[in-house]
């Protein structure tokens, strides 16, 4: 009884913040960061996927990958210790059921050990990484979720927050990290350094975070821990930081603002550059 309890209050929570809002073409009453950069990148694929929902999206062995991966990391930030063993098992489960409906070419079960290599070094290496790169840190949240108005708009903003500790900076003052996982080759080259679409989510989370305590952008930090597959075990993990202020934080809360916009207006238009990766390409739905 408790549990269905917990589940009724966190529906009510839910229904509670949605209170006013209204509904997109989406269906939904908020966006995401990932719906955001799916119409940055072509709006037309956007309203395929979001609006129309069709969805061409199969499982893949860095989906699979990264899943597992940031599991494992979230039960290292909640109780700093982690199975690596059982980490593995339930990576494998995850795989063999992925496998099940994937047709992605070379993702059988028999080349798994590779992936299983990188998996067990990359856990390995984040406790050792973490505590020397954030000394003395302490856990606010792992998985935080955000749902916050989006400004002069009647949606709101929806996302997860990988990690937010606590450090001591100059003069003892508590110094936020917002933190987000990602894993990756062997690191981002300079491209996607400076693409300011990969650095937008974190600028969302740390202005959308901000607004929700009430904490001054100035008084927290943000960035991705890279996660390396194939590097070298002692460069496994890399902090890339990325600066927020007010300036960044209004451009990216623009963007968001414009979408819906579009969205509502039900303006799509395909961006024939970013077709490569599309799974839409060559498909009756668009050719």
């Amino acid at each position: 009884m408790d549990s269905i309890d917990e589940n009724k209050d966190a529906l009510g929570l839910v229904n509670d913040a949605n209170k006013g809002l209204k509904t997109l073409p989406t269906g939904k009453p908020h966006v995401s960061f990932s719906e955001i950069k799916e119409w940055v990148d072509c709006s037309y694929r956007h309203k395929l996927h979001q609006v129309s929902k069709i969805d061409l999206d199969i499982p893949s062995p860095y989906l699979v990958f990264g899943t597992a991966v940031h599991s494992g990391c979230e039960k290292f930030l909640r109780t700093k210790n982690v199975s690596v063993s059982e980490e593995v098992a339930a990576f494998k489960a995850s795989w063999i059921e992925a496998e099940k409906t994937s047709s992605v070419p070379g993702f059988s079960f028999g080349e798994i050990e590779s992936w299983i290599s990188s998996f067990e070094s990359i856990l390995t290496a984040v406790p050792t990484f973490f505590d020397s790169t954030f000394p003395g840190w302490e856990l606010v949240s792992a998985e935080e979720e955000l749902y916050e108005p989006i400004a002069t708009k009647d949606y709101n903003f929806k996302g997860f927050i990988d990690c937010v500790v606590k450090v001591k900076g100059a003069r003892g003052k508590d110094v936020f990290w917002i933190l987000d996982w990602k894993t990756s080759s062997f690191g981002w080259r300079r491209p996607k350094r400076d693409d300011f679409m990969t650095k937008a989510q974190l600028m969302l989370y740390k202005h959308y975070w901000s607004v929700k305590h009430g904490i001054p952008l100035k008084d927290s930090r943000c960035g991705f821990i890279i996660l390396k597959r194939n590097s070298k075990p002692d460069r496994r993990c890399e902090l890339f930081k990325v600066s927020v202020g007010n300036v960044t934080a209004d451009r990216v809360v623009k963007i968001v603002n414009n979408m819906v916009s579009a969205v509502t207006k039900g303006i799509a238009i395909k961006n024939k550059n970013s077709c490569r990766y599309c799974p839409y390409r060559d498909t009756e739905h668009c050719t």
